[in-house]
């Protein structure tokens, strides 16, 4: 089988992709359902300062997931639910993650407004959604923290 070689002048324009508008979901309240851990990329060092250039690191956040909100089919007939999440920073110390308990943290101010004493307490709360824009214009949905 002959390998084509592509051309530039060959090279088509496609239209990008239209967003889903979640905004009539906002202020409407739903559960909290998961809590997870996850991998992501810091462009900050461990001091909190903005690394130069494009390095990163990785670090753990945990993800807080409401109960599905609504579903959105792909179109390729694939159904997604859709949640609002919000993710909070963990703090590596002395040699483990956890969760800071500084009360200006993210984590804490959000224990507190949920009126819990820990994360695991966290599922089944309620949390009022918010509908935010990500930088290329499409919406998802987040929750209040404070």
């Amino acid at each position: 089988m002959a390998k084509e070689e592509l051309k530039i002048e060959d090279l088509k324009e496609f239209e990008a992709g239209q967003g889903i508008d979640l905004s009539e979901y906002e202020g409407i309240k739903s559960k909290i359902d998961k809590l997870e851990i996850m991998d992501v990329d810091s462009r900050y060092d461990e001091d909190g300062n903005l690394f130069e250039g494009n390095l990163t690191r990785r670090v753990k956040v945990l993800k807080v997931s409401t109960e599905p909100v609504t579903k959105y089919t792909t179109k390729d007939d694939r159904e997604i639910e859709i949640r609002a999440s919000e993710l909070f920073n963990l703090k590596f110390q002395d040699g483990e993650w956890g969760v800071s308990k500084s009360p200006k943290s993210k984590i804490q101010k959000f224990l507190n407004r949920q009126k819990v004493s820990n994360i695991m307490k966290l599922k089944g709360t309620s949390v009022l959604l918010k509908s935010s824009a990500n930088k290329t214009g499409n919406s998802f949905l987040g929750f209040v923290i404070a």
